[in-house]
């Protein structure tokens, strides 16, 4: 009973030990992912790297890589539709 309790311990002290490595890879809202929000997003299936949390859900932070248009396209329509440019 001793050694059960035992291995236990062990295995509840490595996994406790090993979320806070596992958070530093998830940047919310700005800041370091707290355990909360670290599980939350876990949960949902994303990625280590940057997540804006609000009201209206979990989303990909703006990394900045949009370009804009340029001047020579000013009679084209453009816009975007899950991250791919159309243009008409």
């Amino acid at each position: 009973m001793k050694k059960v309790l035992a291995i236990a311990a062990v295995t509840i002290g490595l996994g406790l030990a090993s979320l806070p490595a596992n958070a530093q890879g998830y940047v919310v809202n700005g800041r370091d992912a707290s355990q909360a929000e670290m599980r939350l997003l876990v949960s949902h299936g994303a990625q280590p790297g940057k997540w804006l949390v609000d009201g209206y859900g979990i989303s990909a932070a703006d990394n900045g890589n949009k370009r804009p248009s340029t001047a020579g396209n000013s009679s084209r329509k453009c816009w975007y539709v899950l991250d791919v440019l159309l243009c008409e």
